[in-house]
Protein backbone atom coordinates (compact mmCIF):
# COMPACT_ATOMS: atom_id res chain seq x y z
CA UNK A 1 0.00 0.00 0.00
CA UNK A 2 1.20 3.49 -0.81
CA UNK A 3 1.67 5.66 2.25
CA UNK A 4 -0.92 8.44 2.16
CA UNK A 5 0.22 9.90 5.46
CA UNK A 6 3.51 11.62 6.14
CA UNK A 7 5.79 10.46 8.90
CA UNK A 8 5.20 13.75 10.73
CA UNK A 9 1.41 13.58 10.61
CA UNK A 10 1.50 9.89 11.53
CA UNK A 11 3.59 10.74 14.59
CA UNK A 12 1.33 13.62 15.65
CA UNK A 13 -1.80 11.51 15.18
CA UNK A 14 -0.28 8.77 17.34
CA UNK A 15 0.22 11.40 20.02
CA UNK A 16 -3.40 12.46 19.57
CA UNK A 17 -4.56 8.88 20.10
CA UNK A 18 -2.91 9.06 23.52
CA UNK A 19 -4.50 12.48 24.16
CA UNK A 20 -7.94 11.03 23.41
CA UNK A 21 -7.38 7.99 25.62
CA UNK A 22 -6.00 10.31 28.30
CA UNK A 23 -9.21 12.33 27.99
CA UNK A 24 -11.25 9.18 28.62
CA UNK A 25 -9.09 8.45 31.65
CA UNK A 26 -9.56 12.02 32.95
CA UNK A 27 -13.34 11.74 32.68
CA UNK A 28 -13.30 8.33 34.36
CA UNK A 29 -11.31 9.91 37.21
CA UNK A 30 -13.95 12.62 37.47
CA UNK A 31 -16.67 9.94 37.47
CA UNK A 32 -14.91 8.12 40.31
CA UNK A 33 -14.88 11.32 42.38
CA UNK A 34 -18.54 11.98 41.61
CA UNK A 35 -19.54 8.46 42.69
CA UNK A 36 -17.71 8.94 46.00
CA UNK A 37 -19.69 12.15 46.53
CA UNK A 38 -23.02 10.51 45.70
CA UNK A 39 -23.42 12.46 42.46
CA UNK A 40 -24.75 9.67 40.28
CA UNK A 41 -25.90 11.95 37.46
CA UNK A 42 -22.49 13.59 37.11
CA UNK A 43 -20.74 10.23 37.40
CA UNK A 44 -22.89 8.74 34.64
CA UNK A 45 -22.33 11.82 32.46
CA UNK A 46 -18.55 11.51 32.78
CA UNK A 47 -18.47 7.73 32.27
CA UNK A 48 -20.69 8.01 29.22
CA UNK A 49 -18.50 10.75 27.81
CA UNK A 50 -15.36 8.69 28.29
CA UNK A 51 -16.86 5.63 26.63
CA UNK A 52 -18.98 7.11 23.86
CA UNK A 53 -16.84 10.10 22.91
CA UNK A 54 -13.19 9.97 23.88
CA UNK A 55 -12.56 6.29 23.21
CA UNK A 56 -14.36 6.66 19.87
CA UNK A 57 -12.11 9.60 18.99
CA UNK A 58 -8.97 7.55 19.64
CA UNK A 59 -10.31 4.80 17.40
CA UNK A 60 -11.05 7.30 14.60
CA UNK A 61 -7.39 8.34 14.56
CA UNK A 62 -6.28 4.71 14.77
CA UNK A 63 -8.44 3.75 11.81
CA UNK A 64 -7.26 6.73 9.74
CA UNK A 65 -3.60 5.92 10.31
CA UNK A 66 -4.16 2.31 9.32
CA UNK A 67 -6.23 3.21 6.26
CA UNK A 68 -3.54 5.57 4.97
CA UNK A 69 -0.65 3.14 5.35
CA UNK A 70 0.76 4.59 8.53
CA UNK A 71 1.85 2.83 11.69
CA UNK A 72 -0.20 3.00 14.88
CA UNK A 73 1.69 3.36 18.13
CA UNK A 74 -0.05 3.31 21.50
CA UNK A 75 1.94 5.17 24.09
CA UNK A 76 1.37 5.43 27.82
CA UNK A 77 -1.44 7.39 29.42
CA UNK A 78 -0.66 9.16 32.66
CA UNK A 79 -2.39 8.86 36.00
CA UNK A 80 -5.20 11.35 36.53
CA UNK A 81 -6.83 13.22 39.37
CA UNK A 82 -9.59 11.50 41.30
CA UNK A 83 -9.84 14.25 43.90
CA UNK A 84 -11.46 17.64 43.41
CA UNK A 85 -12.26 20.37 45.88
CA UNK A 86 -15.83 20.62 44.59
CA UNK A 87 -18.02 20.26 41.51
CA UNK A 88 -17.12 23.70 40.21
CA UNK A 89 -13.40 22.86 40.21
CA UNK A 90 -14.13 19.61 38.36
CA UNK A 91 -16.25 21.33 35.70
CA UNK A 92 -13.71 24.10 35.13
CA UNK A 93 -11.00 21.43 34.76
CA UNK A 94 -13.15 19.63 32.14
CA UNK A 95 -13.65 22.86 30.16
CA UNK A 96 -9.94 23.66 30.27
CA UNK A 97 -9.13 20.14 29.16
CA UNK A 98 -11.44 20.42 26.14
CA UNK A 99 -9.81 23.75 25.23
CA UNK A 100 -6.44 22.00 25.39
CA UNK A 101 -7.69 19.22 23.09
CA UNK A 102 -9.06 21.82 20.67
CA UNK A 103 -5.58 23.30 20.41
CA UNK A 104 -4.12 19.84 19.73
CA UNK A 105 -6.62 19.33 16.89
CA UNK A 106 -5.66 22.72 15.47
CA UNK A 107 -2.01 21.64 15.51
CA UNK A 108 -2.94 18.57 13.50
CA UNK A 109 -4.84 20.69 10.97
CA UNK A 110 -1.92 23.13 10.74
CA UNK A 111 0.48 20.29 9.98
CA UNK A 112 -1.86 18.67 7.45
CA UNK A 113 -2.27 22.02 5.72
CA UNK A 114 1.47 22.70 5.68
CA UNK A 115 2.21 19.22 4.30
CA UNK A 116 -0.70 19.37 1.80
CA UNK A 117 -2.15 16.19 3.26
CA UNK A 118 -5.56 16.62 1.73
CA UNK A 119 -6.70 13.13 2.74
CA UNK A 120 -6.65 14.22 6.37
CA UNK A 121 -8.85 17.29 5.91
CA UNK A 122 -12.22 15.53 6.20
CA UNK A 123 -11.18 13.74 9.38
CA UNK A 124 -9.69 16.86 10.95
CA UNK A 125 -12.65 19.04 9.95
CA UNK A 126 -14.88 16.49 11.67
CA UNK A 127 -12.75 16.84 14.81
CA UNK A 128 -12.86 20.63 14.65
CA UNK A 129 -16.67 20.49 14.61
CA UNK A 130 -16.60 17.88 17.35
CA UNK A 131 -14.49 20.14 19.55
CA UNK A 132 -17.03 22.93 19.18
CA UNK A 133 -19.62 20.48 20.49
CA UNK A 134 -17.34 19.23 23.28
CA UNK A 135 -16.50 22.71 24.56
CA UNK A 136 -20.16 23.73 24.40
CA UNK A 137 -21.24 20.53 26.16
CA UNK A 138 -19.03 21.15 29.18
CA UNK A 139 -19.69 24.90 29.21
CA UNK A 140 -23.43 24.19 29.19
CA UNK A 141 -22.99 21.70 32.03
CA UNK A 142 -21.07 24.31 34.03
CA UNK A 143 -23.64 27.02 33.28
CA UNK A 144 -26.50 24.74 34.35
CA UNK A 145 -24.63 24.16 37.61
CA UNK A 146 -24.34 27.91 38.16
CA UNK A 147 -27.99 28.52 37.19
CA UNK A 148 -29.12 25.87 39.66
CA UNK A 149 -27.62 28.02 42.38
CA UNK A 150 -25.06 25.24 42.86
CA UNK A 151 -27.78 23.11 44.43
CA UNK A 152 -26.08 19.76 43.91
CA UNK A 153 -29.00 17.48 44.66
CA UNK A 154 -31.39 19.13 42.23
CA UNK A 155 -28.73 19.73 39.56
CA UNK A 156 -27.29 16.21 39.71
CA UNK A 157 -30.70 14.57 39.20
CA UNK A 158 -31.20 16.42 35.91
CA UNK A 159 -27.85 15.74 34.24
CA UNK A 160 -28.14 13.74 31.04
CA UNK A 161 -25.41 13.12 28.48
CA UNK A 162 -26.64 13.65 24.92
CA UNK A 163 -25.91 10.31 23.29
Amino acid sequence: MVDLISKELNELMNKQIVEELQSAYIYLGMAAWAIEKGLKGLANFMKTHAEKEEYKHAMKFTHYIQETGGKVKFDTVESVATEYENVEELLVAAIKHEEYITNKIKELMDLATTKNEYYAFDLLNWFIQEQIEEENLFTDLYNSFLLSGKMLGVWDQHIKHPE
